[in-house]
């Protein structure tokens, strides 16, 4: 079976590009590793429009239900390949081998992990990835921010509206963040940046309870918000030589096209907003699916 779009990714941007193509009545197969993608492990999401304090897993099941009422079939498989054929179609490999007119790729991007004990163990409990997502629900809370680039910069200040104490973990001596976000955290009472100070272990019982530091210190804290960078998951689109940023971005036009025929792209992998949230991310995959439509009714690329 060939379908007309193969949908790669089961976050926001995926499930949104699943929906609108089958509004469009396209023949659509969506594939993840895992449905809900990173929204899973979003304790509470205060910034989507109608569902103030869901959780990211409810939210993630509410758009899994949405799409469930237009019967599109629902691959749960890691994609290891991507192939364009020789007539401009695509094979998409995971445990079988499925073959589309068209790709959305919807894959984004994962957050850096410290890979240190009680990381994993205290995810959405505690330890975080996301701080516009994640950090209201700390209002009046003790809360560190590991990191010393822009991201834990402007997390701290970000954060610092909610909390009563924000500590900035940063491990070297000096901090990477522009010099006027550096100014702002040091004009901010609430904030206290750490210099020389790696978070080496989260302990708690239930929920995070405080950070072990290499220095043999320990932090008590309610929050630690890692903010040391993200990973573009990009390898399966550059298969197909799909463009490629110097920072591992998929560049696309307005409409979601990248530089390969018939190849969009959507979601936190993409150039087109800075603003890496749900409500973008379902937006940009809704273009794409109309953008493929488009491609297929009129054959313009």
């Amino acid at each position: 079976m060939k379908y007309d779009v193969i949908i790669i990714g089961g976050g926001a941007a995926g499930l949104g590009a699943a929906l609108y193509s089958a509004r469009y009545n396209l023949k659509t197969l969506i594939i993840a590793k895992e449905f809900g993608g990173t929204g899973n492990i979003a304790h509470k999401v205060d910034n989507w429009i109608g569902e103030p304090g869901i959780s990211g897993m409810d939210l993630m099941n509410k758009f899994i239900k949405h799409l469930d009422e237009y019967k599109v079939p629902k691959i749960e498989e890691e994609v290891t390949k991507i192939s364009k054929m020789s007539d401009g179609s695509f094979s998409v490999k995971a445990d079988k081998t499925y073959h589309g007119k068209t790709i959305i790729y919807a894959l984004g991007m994962k957050h850096r992990e410290l890979g240190i004990p009680g990381e994993k163990e205290f995810a959405g409990k505690g330890v975080h990835y996301c701080y516009t997502c994640d950090g209201p629900i700390y209002a009046k809370k003790t809360i560190a921010v590991i990191g010393g680039g822009d991201a834990a910069g402007l997390g701290s200040l970000f954060l610092s509206e909610y909390g009563k104490q924000v500590y900035t973990l940063v491990r070297k001596t000096f901090m990477r963040a522009e010099p006027i976000t550096q100014d702002q955290m040091k004009a901010n009472k609430k904030i206290k940046i750490m210099f020389e100070n790696e978070a080496i272990e989260f302990y708690g019982e239930k929920t995070l309870q405080g950070i072990k530091l290499k220095n043999g210190r320990k932090l008590e804290v309610d929050a630690a918000f890692i903010e040391i960078g993200h990973i573009p998951l990009n390898n399966l689109a550059k298969g197909v030589k799909v463009k490629i940023n110097s920072h591992g971005f998929i560049p696309v036009d307005n409409t979601q096209k990248t530089n390969i025929k018939g190849f969009c792209a959507a979601g936190d992998i993409t150039t087109r907003h800075t603003l890496k949230q749900f409500i973008t991310s379902a937006a940009e995959g809704s273009v794409a699916a109309e953008t493929i439509w488009s491609y297929l009714k009129n054959n313009k690329w």
